[in-house]
């Protein structure tokens, strides 16, 4: 029997590509700015405050995926997984990917647009063509990793009861060698060993969805609370870090994976609520949440092109105009292609299903 799907979680994916925006809007004024001027203060303020959608979105993968396989996994059902990953998530990053590396080269007058297969194949492995693009090697190492977890999840009971200990134990061992060798993994913001405890918190949560909820409905005050805290004490690391002072031990790393868990909670709770007493604004939110896979391939091209022939002088109050005009373009131009565009049969092979 097929699960219902959670309506929520769009409105998640919603605030989660909205915070990719914010991050991705707010960069350039960060290093542009006076250092510890009010204005750099509020768009380095924005910036932290927003840095959890990648960690937010392997976890809404990991819930998804276990959610909906659970019952029914079986070798044609694997078949199946893979045929429409391939469909729906490779082809779209070849697509767009090969687009950025046509597009990047456009935009630079002193680069000849020209085609190397030996090239683009290299940037491919990283997801080198456009900086965004390296979610999307990580989410494939997921979706290769996933049936190995699901597999042990069903025939290991205990396994599956303790995913997201299992998640965390090896995250925090993973934690510990690299500071004890002080040491560091090439690539490691794009390999699924950065992410991994996050990816087994959501299956856990997708393996006992209606639990996680009942909970949750007793506790969401303090949930809030703590998200909103973790949110302005990561902003408080980056400022003291920014005057040398030094951190304690892994207090990064905890940041990095309590941060979006504490999103999640706040934002399934705050979506299911909005989807029983404001049914219009969930939509709306929903609508921007379920276009979130193609704002994420579209917006850096958007962005790059108004900067080009929109930039002003930093500090200055046409500055400022400019990036908040080019925030909500992002916003707004991105979403209302991606509604217009799925509407067409073959709208999967940029936009996923």
């Amino acid at each position: 029997m097929k699960k219902p799907k959670l309506l929520e979680l769009d409105i998640v994916r919603g605030v989660a590509i909205a915070a990719v925006l914010l991050i991705h809007g707010t960069a350039n004024a960060t290093v542009e700015l006076s250092p510890n001027s009010r204005s750099q203060t509020f768009y380095e303020t924005v910036n932290q405050l927003s840095y959890f959608p990648v960690q937010l979105f392997i976890l809404l993968s990991g819930l998804v995926l276990f959610y909906r396989y659970t019952e029914r996994w079986t070798f044609k059902t694997l078949a199946d997984f893979y045929r429409k990953r391939l469909q729906y998530i490779v082809v779209p990053y070849l697509i767009w990917s090969f687009g950025y590396y046509l597009f990047y080269k456009w935009l630079d007058p002193n680069i000849p647009v020209t085609v190397s297969i030996r090239e683009f194949a290299g940037l491919l492995l990283w997801g080198e063509a456009g900086y965004h693009l390296y979610f999307m090697t990580l989410i494939i190492q997921f979706y290769i990793l996933f049936p190995l977890l699901q597999s042990l999840a069903v025939w290991l009971k205990p396994f599956g009861k303790y995913l997201w200990l299992f998640g965390v134990a090896f995250q925090a061992v993973f934690s510990v060698y690299l500071y004890v060798t002080q040491s560091a993994v090439p690539h490691g913001d794009r390999l699924f060993v950065t992410y991994f405890a996050l990816f087994c918190i959501g299956g856990s949560i997708g393996l006992n969805y209606e639990r996680f909820s009942a909970w949750l409905n007793r506790n969401i005050w303090w949930v809030t609370a703590a998200a909103a805290s973790v949110g302005f004490i990561g902003v408080l690391f980056r400022a003291s870090a920014k005057f040398g002072m030094l951190s304690i031990p892994f207090t990064y790393q905890i940041h990095f994976h309590l941060y979006p868990v504490l999103i999640f909670a706040s934002m399934a709770w705050i979506g299911k609520h909005l989807l029983n007493t404001r049914p219009r604004l969930a939509a709306a939110l929903s609508s921007f949440g379920a276009a979130a896979f193609g704002i994420y391939f579209s917006h850096p091209m958007l962005q790059s092109l108004w900067y080009k022939y929109a930039y002003m002088p930093p500090g200055s109050l046409a500055y400022h105009l400019t990036l908040f005009s080019c925030v909500l373009l992002m916003f707004v131009l991105p979403w209302t292609i991606v509604h217009v565009l799925k509407r067409m049969k073959h709208s999967w092979v940029l936009f996923g299903k």
